[in-house]
């Protein structure tokens, strides 16, 4: 899964980013220059960095030293693991400020978060009849290899709502969702992160008191809802994420705490994030015919 990079105007916050530009940032400077100082690599770096790229001018060199080490394998004798946490810092910096924004997290990514939503969405209203309702958006081109060839599902074959919806994707798509999650941290993700949105229901427990269900939703979602008893958990890797909309009273689980978003409350966390179609194609603007890199 990836970001919209579809969207003209999320990504022309990656085009063209050149070494000078990067480097007027003091601390950006300072890795630069003790990068292509290093005698095993710095020939290579100055090369691969010092023309304009997409997205990150470090990141090439990241993702191959990164590799090495999560594989097992010796990084060169004079890289450092502090050096490369550094690399790792420049690159997070480069590929997750344009996501800072509203707009960036709502352009780029609130439509792979959408099918996170209507997942949970139609998980809420599954009744009795397992075979209703079926996955909304998340079938939306999706194909099927049958006998004589590949073919769209039928409605009948769309899948029902499951228990467990897996999203393989890359760390750019994982790290500005977890921004998007408010994850604050300065340097990459561990390699082979995984970002988890539990839904949970609980009849048992007194809901939160006062209930606050009166709250904000992203337009996908549509009323009405039966949100009672159900919570929210978002997890990054063996780290739980407490949202901001989920710490007042009347917002979390009475037991759990902030950990535990009421379904509404998550809801109103990704409202602002998520648009229609009609709204992505008014704010994406339209994508050139040809893209010059070096200019945006």
């Amino acid at each position: 899964m990836h970001g919209n990079f579809g969207c003209y105007n999320f990504i022309r916050q990656f085009l063209d980013i050149s070494m000078p530009d990067a480097r007027k940032d003091k601390w950006i400077d300072d890795v630069y220059r003790q990068t292509v100082q290093l005698a095993s690599i710095g020939d290579s770096v100055r090369q691969v960095t010092d023309r304009p790229m997409f997205g990150s001018n470090f990141h090439f060199v990241y993702d191959e030293l990164i590799a090495l080490a999560a594989h097992g394998l010796p990084l060169p004798s004079d890289v450092t693991r502090a050096h490369l946490d550094s690399l790792g810092r420049v690159a997070h910096h480069q590929w997750m400020h344009p996501v800072h924004p509203l707009a960036g997290q709502r352009l780029g990514f609130g439509r792979l978060l959408n099918d996170v939503v209507q997942t949970m969405v139609q998980a809420a209203e599954l009744q009795a009849d397992a075979s209703v309702p079926r996955m909304g958006a998340q079938t939306a081109g999706n194909l099927l290899l049958a006998p004589g060839g590949v073919r769209a599902p039928t409605a009948d074959e769309a899948p029902a709502v499951p228990r467990l919806a897996l999203y393989g994707c890359h760390d750019v798509t994982i790290g500005p969702l977890a921004l998007a999650m408010g994850h604050m941290d300065p340097d990459w993700l561990p390699y082979a992160s995984m970002l988890t949105f539990e839904l949970f229901r609980d009849h048992a427990t007194p809901p939160p008191q006062p209930a606050q269900r009166d709250l904000p939703r992203p337009p996908t979602v549509a009323a009405p809802l039966d949100t009672a008893g159900r919570y929210v958990r978002v997890r990054l890797n063996d780290k739980v994420l407490e949202l901001p909309t989920c710490q007042a009273h009347g917002k979390h689980h009475t037991r759990m705490g902030p950990s535990l978003c009421t379904l509404d409350a998550f809801l109103e966390h990704v409202a602002p994030i998520i648009g229609t179609e009609a709204d992505y194609t008014e704010e994406c603007g339209a994508m050139p015919t040809t893209l010059d890199i070096d200019k945006k």
